[in-house]
């Protein structure tokens, strides 16, 4: 078997290197010219047997994986989506429906392909015009989110109480370019969700979905205002509203015609009932898949890469037997202040229920203030028995990052 992945960057790399595993040849293909420094780090060259490259030209592109002869076409992460989709489509290769693509990608239309399938959905708006973002405002009422229309991350996310924030957040977005270096076109306004978020991971063979894994997702305001991580949590499939979730998010994904692959859906709980904040067409990033697996027995990586080669163990999976025997929990890391990275590496590990810190950061690199994930040093996965111990670890990291830990100087 032979898999082209579009941006095998992220979670992109661990499913690669399971694919190799399980004998499969993958080879590789770029949706960008230039990739970003953030991305290309995470890129394993020697997990492929080719790296293909960008092409300028869809029929290039096309051409090129056809004399490959690869039998599947799948995003290894965000950027990839569309690229992957229009790929597969264009090879007559398994994937997800071709129409409504973009919508997988652009929040505005996602929420409006929602909208068309009577499922709940946030109400927004989408223009290049500040101005007529703040008279949509004006009629929505307060408070607003405004973002890009295809970022990630929390990247460029603003809450706007005020016509003032609603257009400065507007020239905002439109002035930057996105977390993977591309242009916003336009600014996305949406009314604020109130509630709890949550995470759901899905992947699909001929459009049944199977849930490997759900997650509380806690935020915290960050110094801009805008929404921070601040941890994520797998959660039993037996826990309040986890079957609530589970069934909006199926209907969900599906109504965004993803009946091939993975999706990663963030959804508010909201006194209404779920409503998805934004779908991702591919695997979630930011984890550790040996870690889910060691106390869950599978993960999102492991459910994608048995739905690509071993289609009868997929439907012999039932997410009801995943069971956790332990908790687990991924705290993100909150830098205060830029400057120069101090030896703090090391710092974390003496918490009891410490397994692992993941970050990019090298000692004596520069040092942003966390404002989104981008700025965020990484994240800390504990692990223990209970979450009282997990409760008492991360407030043991907030109270080491409050001394300015990361940084060098007072």
């Amino acid at each position: 078997m032979k898999i082209a992945i579009v941006d095998g960057y992220s979670t992109g790399s661990l499913l690669v290197n399971k694919l190799r595993e399980r004998g499969v040849e993958c080879v590789h293909v770029r949706s960008q010219e230039v990739v970003p420094a953030r991305l290309l780090s995470s890129f394993v060259p020697d997990y492929y047997a080719a790296d293909l490259g960008w092409f300028s030209d869809l029929g290039d592109a096309v051409r090129a994986l056809k004399e490959t002869e690869v039998d599947r076409v799948v995003a290894g992460t965000e950027c990839g989506v569309v690229l992957a989709d229009t790929l597969a489509h264009e090879l007559g290769l398994t994937g997800n429906e071709f129409d409504g693509v973009e919508a997988r990608r652009d929040k505005y239309l996602m929420a409006n392909r929602l909208a068309a399938a009577g499922l709940a959905a946030p109400v927004g708006f989408n223009t290049t015009d500040p101005e007529a973002a703040v008279e949509w405002f004006t009629t929505a009422g307060s408070p607003v989110v405004v973002k890009p229309a295809a970022s990630a991350g929390t990247d460029n996310v603003h809450i706007c109480a005020t016509e003032e924030e609603v257009r400065s957040a507007c020239e905002a977005v439109m002035r930057s370019n996105d977390y993977f270096g591309n242009p916003n076109p336009s600014a996305v306004v949406q009314k604020f969700l109130v509630g709890t978020e949550y995470i759901v991971n899905t992947v699909s063979v001929d459009g049944v979905q199977k849930v490997s894994d759900v997650w509380l997702s806690a935020k915290t305001t960050g110094p801009t205002g805008a929404p921070l991580y601040d941890y994520q949590q797998p959660l039993p499939m037996t826990a309040p509203h986890v079957a609530e979730l589970i069934d909006y998010v199926v209907s969900a994904v599906t109504a965004l015609g993803i009946t091939n692959g993975a999706a990663h859906s963030e959804v508010m709980l909201t006194e209404d009932g779920p409503v998805l904040i934004e779908t991702g067409a591919r695997l979630m990033g930011a984890m550790l898949p040996d870690v889910i697996e060691r106390y869950s027995g599978t993960s999102h990586v492991e459910l994608l890469a048995l739905a690509l080669t071993d289609q009868e163990g997929f439907r012999a999976f039932q997410g009801s037997d995943v069971h956790w025997s332990r908790t687990v929990r991924n705290v993100w890391l909150i830098n205060s202040r830029a400057g120069v990275s101090s030896a703090w590496h090391d710092r974390f590990c003496g918490l009891p229920a410490f397994d692992r810190l993941v970050t990019g950061v090298r000692e004596g690199a520069q040092m942003r203030r966390t404002v989104d994930m981008a700025t965020s040093p990484g994240f800390i996965s504990l692990v223990a028995d209970t979450e009282a111990e997990l409760d008492r670890d991360q407030l043991a990291i907030r109270s080491m990052e409050s001394t300015g830990l990361y940084v060098e100087g007072p």
